[in-house]
């Protein structure tokens, strides 16, 4: 039972942080790419959120490329607060799924 409550503490307060810091999060896998909009499949559905020159892409800690936006990655994009548009500010791109053979 003290596991169990532990992790709810530990997911709680990670959601929690993700919260703050003046941005809004989409958090999903990549439906697709096309152009500049990025569609994430969210698990309230698909959200297109717009790239510019100023978003940065992230990888391991490592800048990324659009290019590593691969159908199925995990990512989580931060868009300021309150924006009208959905601009990414960021996008940190987790693993893809592995290839089937």
């Amino acid at each position: 039972m003290t596991l169990n409550r532990t992790a709810l503490l530990t997911l709680a307060c990670a959601l929690s942080a993700l919260a703050h810091g003046g941005f809004d999060h989409v958090m999903g896998t990549v439906a697709k790419l096309s152009g500049n909009v990025l569609t994430v499949k969210t698990a309230k559905g698909n959200v297109d959120v717009t790239l510019d020159a100023k978003t940065e892409l992230t990888k391991n800690n490592q800048k990324a490329q659009a290019t590593d936006l691969v159908t199925g990655a995990r990512v989580v994009v931060d868009i300021p607060e309150g924006a009208k548009e959905k601009v990414a500010h960021s996008v940190k791109i987790g693993v893809a799924p592995a290839a089937h053979k």
